[in-house]
């Protein structure tokens, strides 16, 4: 999937400035009121949503940064021997810890500094669905006009059903990578209520509460966004 081909006839009328945008070159055929269009690859919005999926899919433990800040406590503890591999150890071993409260009982000793870190943590995530949300919704609209453009030009004959079906099927792709986007929100705020929970009885809780509810709103507006494409294909 890393280089989608495809080929698509395209009613040219109204349709030139689209196609420049989502990086399609149009090829006008003489005589013929089509538009062949050869798209090379994921346009930079399709690159950055999968990006952001996939990073969005791996849980807060997973950067091991937690871990990584354990090893290298552990080699400054040591005298400072053998320091990157001790952050490499500590690494595997945040990774390794099983849950995200887990891993901030094993680095934080009191309630206040775990709660300070999940605050931070749950703020990145935060940055990072809205970050999503954007391109998701740069992405969805222009999956659904140039799919509203095949299927008119389709309806005057003036385009085929293969043509549509391979559009629809880079539109599929970008929906996998939305789904999959949410998904991963949706498990590190799982794990981010854990840790919530976890705290509660030793430790204010409200700024966090705020973050949790400002995820799970970003959540849902990915969810919509997502659900209308899908509706589409």
């Amino acid at each position: 999937m890393a280089d989608r081909l495809f080929a698509n006839k395209l009613v040219a009328a109204g349709l030139s400035a689209s196609l420049v945008i989502s990086g399609c070159v149009p090829v006008i055929t003489p005589g013929i009121p089509t538009v062949t269009v050869t798209r090379t690859g994921l346009t930079p919005e399709e690159e950055e949503l999968r990006s952001r999926s996939q990073a969005l899919q791996k849980t807060i433990i997973e950067g091991a940064s937690l871990g990584a800040a354990a090893g290298a406590a552990l080699s400054l503890a040591n005298g400072g021997d053998n320091f990157w591999r001790n952050v490499a150890i500590g690494a595997a071993v945040g990774g390794l810890a099983g849950t995200y409260v887990a891993s901030l009982q094993r680095n934080f000793a009191s309630r206040e500094d775990q709660l300070k870190q999940a605050i931070s943590d749950v703020r990145a995530t935060n940055a990072e669905t809205n970050a999503t949300l954007q391109v998701m919704r740069t992405v969805q609209a222009r999956d659904l006009a140039e799919l509203n453009e095949l299927r008119t030009a389709l309806a005057a004959g003036r385009t085929d059903a293969a043509s549509l079906e391979a559009r629809l099927s880079v539109a599929r792709a970008n929906l996998a990578d939305m789904n999959g986007a949410i998904e991963g929100a949706q498990n590190r705020a799982g794990e981010f209520t854990q840790a919530r929970d976890t705290m509660a009885s030793e430790g204010e809780t409200a700024e966090m509460d705020g973050e949790l509810a400002l995820l799970q709103d970003r959540i849902q507006q990915m969810r919509a966004v997502a659900s209308e494409l899908s509706q589409n294909v």
